[in-house]
């Protein structure tokens, strides 16, 4: 078990951050929780499990059509800056520089609550610029584990929220829970590089470059498809998430446009190089002015391009 969270009044935000994000990936857990997106709510049950360093997850629908998405993560042999979380994006907080996360929000606890019949710390987190989203935080008080996430957009309107109703922390999870119920369970493994090492050398033969990033920003994550080329970069801040891909536009006849459900933002964009065509989509939860500025400063890397 995490220790107890530190004490609103002498916690810093790299503690309360940084506690969250332990509790997140080391604890075990099983619950329900509700999520609404895009004017949708679902309830959903989860069961996380942490065995020699690998996670393992299991969650299914109890409301709405009948879906289970079981996920599976490799052994952590690199600190990741982002991980795609199948919950809310506030989930994806992984460990970031000291002092990190404080350039680009104000962070502060805020008050004390109760949410799945737990004490919890409200904490809020609102950026500091336009280019994120803020978030309201409910923190497990003796885990730190994330009980309650709220995305917060423009005039405090929340875009996304994320609650568990019930929840029991620190019992080992059997493993007969970890298996899919139904045959065809949607699977997630972790295939997308995201050791440093491993990004900066694979992506130093991307054809593709971002002559402008949202401040605070960087590389989360890299993959290119052997057989469609398709290139995918992932950016984080720490706490938002946002990804790049890049298509022939041969094989993906989509005319640019913008779409935002909720949180989320859909950008796409084309660009011509070397009269040939290529789609430039950005995918997270930023604002669309956001994504906008990302796709468009998307440029070719001239020596990789053949």
């Amino acid at each position: 078990m995490a220790s107890p969270l530190v004490a609103a009044d002498t916690a810093s935000a790299a503690t309360i951050l940084s506690q969250m994000a332990d509790a997140n990936r080391k604890l075990d857990y099983s619950g329900i929780f509700t999520y609404e997106h895009g004017g949708i709510l679902r309830t959903i049950k989860v069961f996380h499990s942490v065995k020699e360093g690998q996670e393992f997850e299991r969650l299914f629908l109890l409301s709405g059509p009948k879906r289970e998405v079981v996920r599976q993560s490799g052994k952590r042999q690199c600190e990741r800056l982002g991980d795609l979380m199948l919950r809310s994006s506030a989930a994806a907080v992984a460990s970031v520089p000291r002092g990190h996360l404080e350039k680009l929000y104000h962070v502060y606890p805020k008050s004390e609550d109760r949410i799945a019949g737990r004490k919890a710390l409200i904490v809020h987190v609102m950026p500091k610029d336009n280019y994120r989203y803020g978030y309201i935080l409910g923190l497990d008080h003796e885990t730190g584990l994330l009980l309650q996430s709220m995305l917060i957009g423009d005039s405090n309107r929340v875009l996304e929220r994320f609650q568990f109703a019930d929840i029991e922390i620190g019992v080992p999870i059997d493993s007969a829970l970890l298996n899919p119920s139904e045959p065809e369970a949607h699977k997630v493994t972790s295939k997308i590089s995201t050791c440093l090492n491993n990004i900066e050398s694979s992506v130093s033969s991307s054809k593709w470059q971002q002559s402008w990033l949202p401040p605070g920003f960087g590389l989360a994550g890299y993959q290119k498809s052997d057989e469609s080329g398709r290139e995918t970069l992932i950016y984080t801040d720490g706490l938002a998430i946002f990804s790049v891909f890049i298509d022939s536009s041969e094989s993906v006849d989509i005319p640019q446009m913008q779409a935002q459900r909720g949180a989320t933002v859909a950008y796409l964009t084309r660009s011509n190089m070397k009269e040939q065509g290529f789609l430039i989509s950005v995918v997270g939860e930023i604002p669309v002015e956001t994504a906008r500025a990302v796709a468009h400063a998307v440029i070719p890397v001239q020596n990789n391009f053949q």
